[in-house]
């Protein structure tokens, strides 16, 4: 029999419970049960063991420990920090526009808004957060599960966010006094847009808007607050970087209710740089009334003009009819305005002027006889005999506009009464004694001119038009490209798409004599004070596309249009002109799009003007009448 190895204890147990019952004033212990026990545990679980899993234990947690204060220390830190230390972004104020003249187009008002902050609302069952969720509801106007989406984004983020905005000065002081005692709501100051201009710039200046969670993913690395409002449309969001400015921030020491205890750091904001637009007001308000008369006079569906600088392809006008008024946008709920603008038929909301693509009717003459003048197709003193059309084989014709034909004309006489027949001999030939150019060369100088791509005007939502090839028809259409097919083309017909602001951006560069500009809407940049930081310098996109002799035939073409062809109505201006006439059909009806570009004066040009109006018939109908009461407009003395 083994010796019992806790003997010598168990004796000392014994006679320790001697002692005790010796002693009534000591609680009495069941040592016989624990001795059992430390017994029955010995031979389970051996010494050894025991030492070798504390040893292990105490490895891992130190282990942790070190993990934790190495690794992730300035973490835990900072979050440890972050009950304590509360920062607050303090959105810049926002940069301001002004026309050319310099007077003020967008400022800022001072408004209210009411935001929801996560963090200093205290953890709770589910049952409060109910509780909360109810008390606030009457005060935000949210319902239960708009508030927690709000939470969670406010959590989510650890920013606050906007759960009511533009309130009204009386109302927010009631608010002040009312989220006092709710933990999680505050009410901010802040700067709203006030448009001071109206629906003649909708489009140009385009409108501010709560950030979506797209375009907080995008700029949120640049100091943006999902609280902010960004630029939508126009210059608003093409400037978005130069008009935000830099936020500031205020850090404070907060208790456990989220109330500012001390102010530890307070950072003030750095203003945005204001945009001075290359924009004539009046023009640009002149020009809105006119579009507008004749659209609604004439129940039309819209219209669009661009007014500017051959110099330098500054734009002085950039207008579209119908269009809407950016405060619109900038107060209160807009729900039910948006909502009017995106089901009216006329489609106020698009910006006809560089996202409208249309057939260019014949302001595309001018680019096919540069081109069959470069390329030696024709030259200043080939003729044509116009007789009322051409008819190929298989019994095709192609017609004059005018019944029975011009006579025999050149191509200066071509341009200024825009005969067909000539340009379809000119771009395709007859298969028999005249070779043209082909869709090859007409698109390829096309594209010189600008088309087929954007301009890249310093605007959104541009549409860089289409040009058709031999190509795509045979993909899309599985179709051949026959002889009609380059016909439709010469005359700016068929699948050929452009937009008012490409046409006149080639009318640029017929004015300047072959330079092709970038357009642009901006002419300076200011900073707070005033001073001009930054001066954008025209871009060139092309020089000498066509030669010296080309240019010059064309441009005399576009003159005799005004003195003896189709434009005569400009011969009353103060100043000469020079322009060409379009009549665009489309779809498979007989109306058609009225089209009138042109440049002014003739020998030294200062402005260049294209006017598109949507189903007016012919170019002299509707769009030539607006481009010379813009011209008058511009050249008066009375108004300059």
């Amino acid at each position: 029999m083994s010796r019992d190895p806790f003997a010598l204890y168990a004796k000392r147990l014994q006679r320790g419970l001697a002692i005790r019952r010796l002693q009534p004033s000591i609680d009495e212990v069941p040592f016989g049960h624990t001795h059992a026990r430390l017994v029955g545990l010995a031979e389970q679980y051996p010494m050894r063991l025991v030492f070798i899993v504390s040893l292990v234990l105490g490895l891992v947690l130190l282990g942790r420990a070190g993990f934790l204060q190495l690794w992730h220390g300035d973490q835990l830190l900072s979050q440890a920090e972050g009950n304590r230390i509360r920062t607050v972004m303090t959105p810049a104020l926002r940069g301001v526009l002004y026309d050319s003249d310099g007077d003020l187009l967008v400022k800022n008002i001072p408004d209210f808004r009411l935001v929801l902050n996560a963090r200093d609302i205290p953890h709770q069952s589910a049952e409060g957060y109910d509780q909360l969720w109810t008390k606030m509801e009457p005060i935000v106007g949210m319902t239960h599960d708009d508030l927690l989406e709000a939470f969670r984004r406010s959590l989510s983020s650890g920013q606050a966010i906007t759960v009511r905005s533009h309130i009204p000065y009386d109302e927010a002081l009631r608010l002040m006094i009312q989220v006092r005692d709710v933990s999680g709501l505050m009410v901010e100051t802040f700067y709203d847009r006030q448009y001071l201009v109206g629906e003649a710039f909708g489009h140009l200046v385009g409108y501010t808007g709560k950030m979506t969670e797209e375009e907080y993913a995008t700029l949120s690395d640049d100091g943006y607050q999902l609280s902010e409002s960004v630029g939508k449309t126009g210059v608003e969001k093409s400037y978005e970087s130069i008009l935000h400015g830099i936020p500031g921030y205020r850090n404070s020491e907060v208790d456990f209710r989220g109330e500012e205890k001390a102010v530890i750091a307070d950072v003030a904001p750095l203003a945005g740089q204001n945009i001075q637009l290359s924009i004539d007001r009046q023009l640009q308000e002149h020009l809105y009334e006119s579009l507008k008369s004749v659209v609604e006079e004439r129940q039309l569906p819209g219209a669009a003009a661009i007014v500017s600088d051959p110099r330098n392809g500054k734009i002085r006008a950039l207008v579209t009819y119908p269009s809407f008024d950016s405060n619109i946008f900038a107060g209160g709920s807009v729900a039910a305005d948006y909502e009017q603008l995106l089901n009216d038929t006329r489609q106020p909301l698009f910006h006809r002027a560089v996202s409208g693509m249309y057939p260019s009717g014949s302001t595309f003459k001018p680019i096919v006889a540069a081109a069959a003048l470069e390329e030696g197709v024709v030259t200043p003193q080939t003729t044509v005999v116009s007789t009322g059309g051409i008819t190929i084989d298989g019994g095709f014709s192609f017609p004059d506009w005018k019944p029975g034909g011009h006579g025999v004309v050149n191509v200066i006489q071509a341009l200024a009464e825009s005969v067909n027949t000539f340009f379809y001999l000119a771009g395709g030939g007859d298969n028999e004694t005249t070779s043209g150019l082909g869709v090859e060369r007409i698109t390829d100088y096309a594209r010189q001119f600008g088309l087929g791509s954007a301009t890249g005007i310093d605007l959104p939502g541009e549409e860089g038009g289409f040009l058709p090839s031999r190509v795509w028809k045979e993909e899309y259409k599985n179709e051949p490209w026959y002889l009609g097919d380059t016909y439709h083309l010469a005359i700016g017909q068929g699948d050929i798409l452009v937009t008012p602001l490409q046409v006149n951006a080639y009318t640029v560069a017929f004015a300047n004599g072959g330079t092709l500009y970038q357009p642009t809407v901006v002419e300076a940049i200011t900073n707070a004070s005033g001073d001009v930081v930054a001066s954008p310098e025209p871009i060139v996109k092309g020089t000498d596309i066509v030669s010296p002799l080309a240019m010059q035939t064309v441009r005399s073409g576009m003159r005799e249009a005004v003195r003896t062809g189709s434009a005569r109505s400009l011969l009353s201006l103060p100043v000469s002109a020079a322009g060409k006439t379009g009549t665009a059909q489309f779809g498979s009806g007989e109306k058609t799009h009225s089209w009138f570009t042109a440049f002014a004066p003739y020998e030294t040009p200062e402005i260049a003007i294209t006017v598109l109006v949507e189903e007016a018939g012919q170019g002299n109908d509707a769009a030539l009448p607006i481009a010379k009461q813009a011209l008058e407009f511009y050249f008066s003395e009375s108004t300059r």
